[in-house]
């Protein structure tokens, strides 16, 4: 079990932009935290960082309290794009993610994998040949192939249709559930946020910084039908207007919040 630190990270290019100040975050073993924020916020950035794609400008981003300087082998990730390899078969798309593991147990695991994102008997099919919401099922297989400790979701259901966007929040729960990864997922949807997260941190932008974090206290399995659903939903909006709030009033100066959320 595998807690993430995120601890005053800054980022700034080298033409000048902040993209990111100041950013406490701390996902405990086994957490799902939602980061959520709208266009400009740095939500992707700071999942580069994270995933050692890019170096920060300031701050530390740690595992289990040691500070990591580049990618790890504990961290995966999946972005809003499958990026699966096009000269591989669905099969070897997921294996290339467990390119670490010995060939036998790297082959029932493409195999078991299969069978539970809904693409038994797929393995020698093409990326080419599946639809957009396979092509992201092989994805999360390709990520979790490795039984990552930490899972990066970068709006990986943003560009699917609501019918398909739902079957893959059951799917990443179900494999969840089964593994434990501590996960970060940024999105802009608070209907995924709710139903997802154990937490939502929310945003506010120019530069990205943390405004507010909630607990959802929702049981689950959730049901989005409830009131209390409902009622979480509404805080989640409330917290973001707030946000836009405190820009509307200060410009981009900093708003008052505690640090480690």
């Amino acid at each position: 079990m595998t807690t993430l630190a995120i601890d005053g990270l800054g980022k700034t290019y080298a033409d000048g932009t902040e993209a990111l100040r100041d950013m406490h975050i701390m996902a405990r073993s086994g957490e799902i935290v939602a980061i959520l924020g709208g266009s400009g916020c740095g939500k992707t950035t700071l999942l580069r960082l994270t995933a050692g794609l890019d170096q920060p400008s300031a701050g530390v981003i740690a595992i289990d309290g040691r500070p990591i300087g580049g990618t790890h082998p504990a961290i995966s990730a999946v972005f809003q794009e499958p990026r699966l390899l096009p000269w591989l078969t669905v099969g070897r798309n997921i294996a290339f993610g467990g390119r670490r593991i010995a060939k036998p147990e790297r082959q029932r695991r493409v195999g078991d994998l299969l069978e539970r994102i809904g693409l038994a008997g797929y393995g020698a099919r093409w990326p080419k040949d599946l639809s957009g919401g396979q092509q992201q099922r092989v994805a999360i297989a390709r990520a979790l192939i490795g039984h990552p400790a930490i899972l990066l979701l970068d709006e990986p259901f943003s560009a699917l249709d609501a019918f398909t966007r739902a079957s893959l929040h059951e799917l990443l729960l179900a494999l969840w559930q089964e593994l434990r990864p501590t996960i970060l997922v940024v999105t802009h949807d608070v209907d995924e946020a709710v139903f997802l997260a154990d937490r939502v941190v929310v945003m506010r932008p120019r530069p990205g910084r943390v405004h507010e974090a909630m607990t959802i206290g929702l049981p689950r399995p959730r049901n989005k039908l409830t009131s209390e659903y409902d009622i979480t939903r509404r805080n989640v909006l409330r917290a973001i207007d707030r946000s836009l709030a405190v820009d509307r009033a200060t410009g981009s100066g900093f708003g008052t919040v505690s640090p480690w959320v």
